[in-house]
């Protein structure tokens, strides 16, 4: 997907117009739209404002893909099933994932 398409997907997911996204991110709606129609790229203070703005990673952002770098790693797995919830799902996952992180550091890991 190119990264045009995906800002735009994200700024209508999360319910701005080109002149809302604008005016939260300091820039122009052309600036926007050229952004969205792929006529430029943005540079990276837009894409750590959107990114801050939509409370995810760049990478997140601009849909970078690393499935081909670790495929089958278990970080893989875990982005891929972030990637399809919602923030109180990666919130609760957060929580989780550091319960599990003491516990390994008390030297419970018994297996």
């Amino acid at each position: 997907m190119q990264v045009g398409k995906r800002l735009a997907d994200l700024r209508k997911k999360n319910g701005y117009t080109q002149e809302k996204l604008a005016g939260k991110l300091n820039v122009s709606q052309q600036v926007i739209s050229n952004i969205e129609r792929n006529m430029t790229v943005p540079d990276i203070n837009f894409l750590r404002g959107a990114a801050d703005l939509y409370h995810m990673s760049i990478d997140e952002l601009i849909g970078r893909d690393f499935s081909g770098d670790k495929g089958g790693s278990y970080e893989h797995q875990i982005m891929s099933i972030l990637e399809k919830m919602d923030d109180k799902g990666r919130k609760l996952s957060l929580g989780l994932v550091s319960q599990v992180a003491q516990y390994q550091g008390d030297g419970n890991d018994k297996e």
